[in-house]
């Protein structure tokens, strides 16, 4: 939650400063300002429904409002590297970072692996060897954003899709700053396979 909450707080300031840069009468501007508000509604929602420290609340506020130093908590929690469906249905995640990585098979933590290596590929199609099968890399995130972040990465100074955020964030596509990551790497390029 502390990624998304970070995420979106990002989101806000870039639209911030796209909105004071804009000119006060244009429609543009109006534009700007309604999604400012969205992501703000969306931030507040975040924070009602994950956040139950008031003194916590009130600095992720002061944060997206004065820039003040980020926030310590929630905890922030351990990206999903690989995500895929065994024959038998069910849903293998890969949570980790480092070498500390959790194998999770519908919820439930089945082991602790050393798999920085092996998870750090960029290839299109990814088969992750777990317990005598071999499991394909699926992928959460909605075509939309899939799209989006392929525009961004090929358009030459592109703005962020900072809209989609928080579903790149959950799907561990994108780290906090919009880098991919290892696992992006691999959306994006069975993205460009398919094109």
């Amino acid at each position: 939650m502390h990624e998304e909450l970070d995420a979106l707080a990002r989101h806000y300031h870039h639209l911030h400063n796209e909105v004071e840069g804009s000119d006060p009468e244009s429609s543009t501007r109006r534009k700007l300002q309604d999604r400012l508000s969205e992501v703000r509604e969306r931030f507040d929602r975040l924070l009602e429904e994950w956040v139950s420290d008031e003194e916590l609340k009130q600095e992720w506020r002061d944060y997206l409002h004065t820039r003040v130093p980020e926030p310590d908590g929630p905890p922030p929690i351990e990206p999903l590297v690989f995500q895929g469906r065994t024959d038998a249905g069910s849903i293998v995640e890969v949570r980790g970072s480092k070498d500390e990585f959790g194998v999770w098979v519908d919820g439930s933590l089945q082991e602790r692996i050393a798999a920085e290596k092996d998870l750090s590929v960029d290839k299109p199609v990814f088969h992750f060897r777990w317990d005598g099968k071999e499991i394909e890399e699926t992928f959460g995130a909605s075509g939309e954003a899939l799209r989006a972040l392929d525009d961004y990465l090929q358009t030459e100074g592109a703005a962020p899709p900072w809209e989609y955020a928080s579903e790149l964030l959950a799907d561990g596509l994108i780290d906090v700053h919009f880098d991919l990551t290892p696992r992006g790497r691999r959306a994006h390029a069975r993205i460009e396979s398919l094109a």
